[in-house]
């Protein structure tokens, strides 16, 4: 949607769930050298917009949406990257059985390590704090008043209708309560419509079938 509706004003992009696998992963080491990123070369494609498909880089984008699933409870929350205002969102539809506490410590390898990646990516420039280079975490803040599931299985379709809500500026108009049985219906009828669209105009979305090495392999010719 963010890529291909035009009634989306909002410049977006997103990340999958190998994005918060492999963020963990580097956070001890990140903790212990702020340098550890930089051969990380998978991590650093997701900023340059070249890890996904019809992804875009995110210095070309005021958003970012990140389907985060939590290390400790198996339930999704949607952590929004502001990247003009340096924060991370956080839309969690569980609020009622984990709280807070656990939903920022989850998050704080992303607050910090984020930070990092702008930098190796010359988006974000370090701060000087008395002529030494730092670069700060994001500060977390947790939103409220959202919809919430009322079960353990509904996750997964509210971190993609928060998401939705979001990139159509609509978020105060998400139905609560929430009816997940329907949306999901909604969903697939929507993926279903856009197969149809694909067809019947005879496109195929961006590069969607090269893979990663393929693409790469591509731009290294084109600079030559």
């Amino acid at each position: 949607m963010a890529t291909f509706n035009k009634k989306i004003s909002k410049k977006v992009t997103t990340t999958d769930s190998f994005f918060g696998s492999m963020v963990r992963g580097i956070y001890p080491a990140v903790v212990e050298n702020s340098n550890a990123l930089a051969r990380q070369v998978s991590l650093l494609e997701y900023p340059l917009g070249e890890y996904l498909h019809c992804n875009t880089p995110w210095a070309e984008v005021d958003h970012v949406l990140m389907p985060i699933r939590m290390g400790v409870h198996a339930h999704w929350i949607l952590v929004h990257l502001d990247i003009r205002n340096r924060c991370l969102n956080v839309y969690n539809s569980c609020c009622a059985t984990i709280r807070d506490g656990e939903v920022r410590v989850d998050v704080q390898p992303f607050a910090l390590v984020i930070p990092h990646l702008m930098a190796n990516i010359d988006v974000w420039q370090p701060v000087i704090v008395n002529g030494i280079q730092r670069i700060e975490p994001l500060v977390v803040n947790l939103v409220h008043d959202i919809p919430q599931q009322s079960n353990g299985t509904d996750c997964g379709v509210f971190v993609i209708k928060y998401a939705e809500y979001f990139m159509n500026d609509n978020m105060e108009r998400m139905p609560n309560p929430f009816d997940a049985t329907s949306e999901r219906i909604y969903l697939a009828s929507q993926l279903y419509k856009h197969g149809l669209h694909k067809i019947n105009e005879g496109y195929e979305s961006d590069p969607d079938f090269l893979s990663r090495r393929e693409r790469k392999a591509r731009k290294g010719a084109n600079k030559k």
